[in-house]
């Protein structure tokens, strides 16, 4: 579970950082800040380019972009994605109900001392809620297990599946990243209309083909990798997209 924190405090950044980091370390559980900053806009930019699964936010951040309006910024880009307010403003807690923003939590700074306690309740909240995002159907994401971690990938950043030379694994492919994990390709074949079984050994997500070399029957993808295609299947590749 990746987690971005936006506060303008710094000492209460860094706080909130070092307690979320020593408990992922703690429990080994995949807990990561990927992004901690005092500048909104910073968290703007990382959304152009990913998603995070759980969002601190402070409200006053002394910027013309609120917690707030920030919150509705993550909102239009991801609609079930944690947010979790930190603030000492106990009185502006109402605009998350009037911005439907769905917050997970509102703690209050109001004491130091049980901050920590309730900042650890709220994460492992938000990590339960992420370990179950598998069991909803209507939830854009392939959940896959490896070892000691949970992975919750949306369809749209998966290139393609490759089978693993290992027994009954399968290899995933990311823009820049790889996972390996348990599975049978053909569980998978069907679960998004872009996913097409192009081989025995590959299913390729149609919306990230660059081009097709039908004469190799290799497929070239969005991110400089190649898999390939069946002489049977390809035909069917070429009806269902523009590439040649």
């Amino acid at each position: 579970m990746n987690i971005v924190i936006c506060e303008d405090d710094r000492v209460q950044l860094e706080k909130t950082k070092e307690i979320i980091e020593n408990y992922a370390m703690m429990e080994d559980n995949g807990i990561k800040v990927v992004l901690a900053t005092a500048n909104p806009h910073d968290v703007l930019s990382f959304l152009q380019e990913d998603k995070a699964d759980c969002y601190f936010l402070d409200i006053d951040l002394k910027d013309e972009i609120t917690g707030i309006t920030l919150g509705s910024k993550i909102r239009e880009e991801d609609p079930i994605a944690s947010l979790v307010y930190i603030t000492t403003h106990a009185e502006m807690s109402f605009l998350t109900f009037i911005y439907k923003l769905a917050a997970l939590d509102f703690i209050i700074k109001d004491n130091p001392d049980s901050l920590k306690e309730k900042l650890l309740s709220t994460l492992k909240e938000a990590h339960r809620r992420y370990l179950k995002l598998g069991e909803q159907d209507n939830i854009q994401k392939l959940q896959i297990k490896t070892t000691g971690r949970t992975h919750n990938i949306d369809f749209q950043n998966i290139y393609f599946f490759e089978a693993s030379p290992d027994s009954h694994k399968i290899i995933l492919h990311l823009e820049n990243e790889h996972i390996e994990f348990y599975g049978r390709l053909k569980n998978y074949e069907g679960l998004h209309p872009d996913f097409y079984r192009c081989h025995k050994s590959f299913i390729v997500n149609k919306s990230k083909i660059k081009n097709i070399d039908s004469k190799e029957r290799s497929i070239n993808l969005d991110n400089g990798e190649l898999c390939y295609a069946s002489a049977r299947l390809i035909k069917g590749l070429l009806k269902e997209t523009t590439f040649t």
